[in-house]
């Protein structure tokens, strides 16, 4: 054996040598089929595995995919009889052969069905009896339809079969991600009102949720989450101690009650309008009726930190030039969904940063996301604003090079005077789950001009990067 050999067995010894709870971490950092595999390097790692606190099940790192198998191929595999009969038979082999005395962190990534409730509801109270903190349940893929499945909690709570013990409910339980799950209005209350100790609750793409209501106050809730449940009409929460608040959907009446920690929200609606009440989250008359986030919100806009919102929230209202000062808001976001509004998105966008640098004196950075290239160019109609001391940082996704984005920034460099930083991506970051939109081919070199154009009026501190491989 050469000299390298020896020095790599040496190393080998001197890791199977350390203590179990530091291999255990080193195990937790791979993928959970990486992790059983180490089983086969010595009689040290061969049942290390399972005593693992984490274990995720993802289908993609489960199941073969081959090199040639196109999105559409590879979807149809998954949903096929065999694959999905393998996936269920690892993770059946895999709990059966677990150890550990607590789960951490427990999560399902397949686009399971009703045909699987049984086995997902044993999977689920496997998870609750071995006191798990994060529960994860992903029944969707970004190459498939959805199927969603929905949730049998009733079930979970009595559920009992040796040496299973689920008699602590969720009490350990401190975070869950539902994703195509659905849950019914009853459902989402019992969640609540069971996990006293809950902190954060994530629903994505669930059908059934129509009037959500939780009127006892959840003392331990910090971050909810509800995306695209697009059947939804009604949202009341009362959470004291929320800290992060993140809405997209149809425009519905939302209260959050006493929230006096909230610091992060995110208000994003699609085309949908619905009408409003006419009072907001804390019994006051909205501020202006057809605004879907400072109609709703306006009692918590002074105490936020980070906003995220689309354009078309706004509405072309002045009402944050009669509002209090945001003297919290450190991080502003910003999303115009061009195809829908136009090149009038993008004004509107200006407006808004306008308006906001106007009544927040302490911004720090700023994000605007064009999600698709404008069809137009209208002329930019500049607004006075003062001098910005604290502006440090701006990103501008969805950069396709046209005049009126480059305008916009250029307007920007005027009042941010203490710019360090700019970031440029063609690609819309605006909001992780779509796909990202590939440039035409003759936008390259639009980009790469207008790219240059910037570099002669950035402020002298500036440094600007591109995120893209132009």
């Amino acid at each position: 054996m050469n000299n390298q050999g020896c020095k790599r067995i040496a190393l080998e010894d001197k890791i199977s040598a350390l203590p179990d709870d530091i291999l255990l971490t080193i195990l937790s950092l791979l993928t959970l089929k990486q992790a059983v595999a180490t089983s086969i390097l010595s009689r040290r790692w061969r049942y290390l595995w399972t005593s693992l606190q984490t274990l995720n099940f993802r289908y993609e790192e489960i199941l073969h995919r081959n090199d040639d198998d196109t999105d559409n191929e590879w979807g149809c595999k998954i949903y096929g009889a065999n694959y999905k009969e393998r996936f269920m038979q690892v993770v059946n082999q895999v709990l059966r052969s677990h150890k550990a005395l607590k789960l951490h962190e427990f999560g399902i990534h397949y686009p399971l069905d009703a045909s699987c409730g049984d086995l997902i509801d044993i999977w689920v109270a496997f998870a609750i009896a071995f006191k798990v903190s994060k529960l994860e349940l992903n029944f969707s893929t970004n190459q498939v339809p959805i199927w969603p499945y929905l949730v049998q909690l009733d079930r979970v709570f009595s559920f009992w079969a040796p040496p299973l013990n689920v008699d602590n409910g969720f009490e350990c339980l401190r975070e869950l991600f539902l994703k195509s799950v659905d849950l019914t209005d009853e459902h989402f209350d019992t969640i609540l009102s069971s996990c006293i100790f809950f902190e954060c609750l994530h629903v994505l793409y669930s059908s059934r949720l129509v009037n959500v209501k939780h009127a006892v106050p959840h003392m331990k809730l910090k971050s909810l989450e509800i995306y695209r449940c697009y059947e939804l009409k009604k949202l009341e929460i009362f959470a004291p101690n929320l800290v992060s608040f993140k809405y997209l959907g149809p425009k519905i009446n939302i209260s959050v009650k006493d929230a006096k920690q909230l610091v992060h929200a995110c208000m994003r609606s699609n085309w949908e309008t619905r009408e409003f009440s006419r009072t907001n989250s804390l019994g006051m008359p909205n501020m202006q009726r057809g605004d879907f986030v400072f109609g709703q919100f306006a009692a918590y806009l002074p105490q936020i930190e980070h906003l995220v919102m689309d354009v078309s929230s706004f509405g072309r209202t002045k009402v944050l030039d009669n509002g209090p000062s945001l003297y919290n808001l450190r991080h502003l976001s910003l999303s115009s969904l061009n195809f829908a509004h136009g090149p009038f998105g993008m004004l509107d966008c200006y407006e808004m940063v306008a308006s906001f640098v106007k009544v927040s004196p302490f911004l720090h950075r700023l994000e605007l996301h064009f999600e698709l290239y404008p069809l137009q160019d209208p002329e930019l109609r500049r607004i006075a604003v003062s001098p910005h001391n604290y502006l440090k940082e701006i990103l501008v996704s969805g950069f396709y090079g046209n005049k009126l984005v480059v305008d916009l920034i250029m307007v920007v460099f005027d009042f941010a005077i203490e710019l360090e930083k700019i970031e440029i991506s063609t690609a819309y970051l605006g909001d992780p789950s779509k796909c990202i939109i590939s440039l035409k081919p003759d936008d390259d070199f639009l980009v790469r001009k207008s790219i240059e154009q910037l570099h002669e009026r950035m402020p002298a501190k500036a440094q600007l990067y591109i995120l893209d491989d132009l």
